[in-house]
């Protein structure tokens, strides 16, 4: 049974009592990695350090300009002084993300050289680092959109222990992982609609009329994250506020605000991947 205009209305009035908020402010949120993607990077890291994935650690930061990449990631989401591998990695490291060309320079001193194709891999990963193979690297990571997970795959020798009686050791640990991996930073989005304006609104959820929520986050994500398309069709006065709220809630995330966001949808108008089609 559907609840009654009342109803819905207590239950939103009590939710704004308990966080307040209003239009235009900022939402922060930080993401997570879902519980198989945390399985699959495990699986691809070496056996020495899939075995303490669910052991508690104790982490202890060090911030030299010999780990430049570990105090970058530490800013933006600090490791945990105490937590599982298996915690960190679900809530803190940023496994999704697309590798940048260092990281792969980075990853390179931790092939063994003992595996089959180590020496091979080692040189790859040091050409898809470097300047002159900017064109393999967007190939291979950019295009294929390559997360971490899958880099650890392709790229064995780096988990490779031997066979277990030649007495190798893989040389990545659990160290040497957390000054690599970048770390989860939180994304910022803009609320579009205030308490007072959905309660205000309620009344018309039976018509379906009048009663729009604005999926800000929604559209900021599939903009940036996913790099999604947004096609806008309806009346002229409907396409022009969309559009602004859509510029104000990017205007939010960007660092050069909503002036960037305008440069942003005209990039993506003239790769036809932002359109309006409006009438009066």
């Amino acid at each position: 049974m559907d609840p009654s205009p009342t109803a819905t209305t207590n239950e939103q009035q009590q939710q704004s009592q308990q966080l307040p908020y209003q239009a235009g402010d900022i939402a922060t949120i930080l993401p997570s990695n879902p519980a198989h993607l945390v399985s699959r990077f495990l699986s691809v890291l070496p056996p020495s350090i899939q075995s303490i994935a669910d052991t508690p650690i104790r982490i202890h930061q060090r911030k030299t300009k010999s780990h430049s990449n570990f105090q970058a990631s530490s800013l933006n989401h600090p490791w945990p002084e105490r937590c599982t591998l298996r915690g960190l990695l679900t809530h803190c490291a940023d496994i999704q993300s697309l590798p940048e060309r260092e990281d792969l320079y980075s990853l390179n001193v931790y092939c063994n050289q003992n595996h089959p194709q180590g020496k091979d891999q080692r040189d790859k990963l040091i050409s898809l680092s470097e300047t002159s193979g900017a064109a393999l690297y967007g190939d291979y990571i950019i295009r294929e959109k390559r997360n971490w997970v899958d880099l650890f795959y392709d790229f064995d020798a780096v988990r490779w222990e031997g066979s277990g009686t030649s007495g190798d050791v893989a040389l990545m640990t659990i160290s040497h992982l957390l000054t690599i991996l970048p770390s989860i930073a939180p994304r910022h989005f803009s609320i579009a609609s205030s308490p007072s304006y959905m309660v205000r609104q309620t009344a018309a959820l039976e018509s379906k009329e009048g009663f729009d929520v604005e999926l800000c986050v929604a559209i900021v994500d599939h903009i940036l994250e996913r790099n999604g398309a947004v096609y806008i069709a309806g009346g002229s006065k409907m396409a022009r506020a969309v559009r602004e709220e859509i510029v104000e809630a990017l205007g939010s995330v960007l660092e050069g605000g909503e002036g960037d966001a305008k440069k942003l949808l005209n990039k993506l108008k003239r790769k036809g991947m932002f359109s309006i089609e409006a009438w009066s």
